[in-house]
């Protein structure tokens, strides 16, 4: 298993509005993509001096390393990576196999 991990930096103008509907858009890519187990998103509460300005955060669990190539491209990927990109201005991402798993 591949665990998918977006930090995210808010643009300065996004609402809050903008912020749950990339909430929910992410949400509703499980079940849609082969091999997207699930996805969880979340504002940041660590300290303000620990967080490099990320504001908020994406973890998606993938089957395998195929299944996490495959998603970038996917048709239905496209239209909520674009509204993420308009909503954050700056994200970083982390991917890793999950042990044991």
């Amino acid at each position: 298993m591949v665990r998918h991990i977006l930090l995210l930096e808010l643009n300065p103008d996004a609402t809050p509005e903008s912020i749950e509907a990339c909430k929910v858009a992410l949400n509703s890519l499980v079940g849609k993509i082969h091999g997207l187990l699930d996805c969880h998103f979340g504002e940041n509460f660590a300290a303000p001096a620990r967080r490099e300005g990320f504001t908020h955060g994406i973890t998606m669990d993938f089957i395998d390393r195929p299944a996490l190539e495959a998603y970038a491209p996917h048709p239905e990927h496209q239209p909520v990576a674009a509204l993420v990109r308009s909503t954050f201005q700056k994200i970083t991402v982390l991917d890793f196999e999950l042990e044991g798993k």
